[in-house]
């Protein structure tokens, strides 16, 4: 398939496949995902001014294996990879990107010039105050001199030589800008991208389960923080708890009766409720819940 050949929908997404995995790297693409096709993903992108921290992301978006899938079978999207990610960027790619981000430095320089600027013009009448006062302290050594300063303390003075003051912004203390796709994606050569999961038998039961539970009008994202493959929501998961957390298992009478109270001890702790899902004899979905209550668990 050519994404050249897909005709424009607005509705359709922007898939990007790289090394066996799907990223969402476009604002508009990560809100139809969530509001209209409820693939929720993750954002695994660094924020700029707070890279050192892993409580809040940005773009990418990554997406499991099961929503790609979905995405796919369903044509919400279009998979497409290009072939300058597999290439070192041209020597006209680095010439650009130098001028970019040296143009970038020199309006923040403008930038902070104008906001410390903003800054002198607020507090100006505390300075004029604080100057007086230091004035007022020198008047027994030298009142000439003293009376011609306090005439030449204006607010047009004190503005003009706070900003003599301001020095220029170093270069490392830049705002390094991180693009949330390709500044240079229209001059990029899209090629078509395969998507091979599921291939196991138990991606083959994490798909089915993902994908009968979405047809039911359900959110889903990654359960493996509380023990299971899948966690399952009522609504938009920035909004709502978890109320279920599905476990695949590809045979109910094998399950260890330890593994099922651990994890229906955790689903009870937590405030869901613990489900195992497997495919039944004809090949759909068939859901088990499990309470644990007390010492016992029904």
């Amino acid at each position: 398939m050519d994404p050249q050949a897909v005709p424009e929908d607005e509705h359709q997404i922007n898939l990007v496949i790289a090394h066996d995995q799907g990223h969402l790297w476009n604002v508009r693409d990560v809100k139809l995902a969530w509001t209209k096709y409820r693939i929720v993903g993750y954002l695994v992108g660094a924020l700029p001014r707070h890279p050192h921290q892993s409580t809040m992301m940005g773009l990418p978006l990554k997406l499991l294996p099961e929503e790609v899938t979905l995405l796919l079978e369903k044509g919400f999207a279009k998979p497409i990879t290009y072939q300058e990610m597999a290439e070192l960027p041209s020597s006209n790619i680095l010439d650009t990107f130098k001028d970019l981000r040296e143009k970038c430095y020199h309006e923040q320089i403008v930038a902070a010039v104008q906001q410390r600027k903003q800054e002198i013009e607020t507090f100006v009448d505390t300075i004029l105050e604080g100057k007086a006062k230091k004035i007022e302290k020198r008047k027994k050594a030298n009142s000439a001199v003293v009376e011609k300063e306090k005439n030449e303390l204006t607010r047009e003075n004190v503005i003009r030589e706070e900003m003599r003051k301001i020095q220029k912004l170093p270069e490392h203390y830049q705002v390094i800008e991180i693009f949330t796709e390709n500044p240079f994606i229209d001059n990029l050569r899209p090629v078509a991208a395969d998507w091979t999961f599921p291939t196991s038998k138990m991606d083959k039961l994490r798909y089915a389960v993902f994908k009968d539970v979405w047809e039911h009008d359900q959110y889903l994202t990654a359960g493996v923080k509380f023990g299971g493959d899948f966690l399952v929501y009522p609504g938009d998961p920035h909004l709502f708890h978890a109320t279920f957390i599905i476990k695949c298992v590809e045979d109910m009478e094998c399950v260890n009766n330890n593994d099922l109270v651990s994890w229906s001890r955790i689903a009870t702790a937590t405030k869901k409720t613990l489900v195992l899902a497997t495919l039944d004899q004809y090949g759909k979905v068939s859901y088990q819940s499990f309470k644990f209550i007390e010492d016992e668990f029904s």
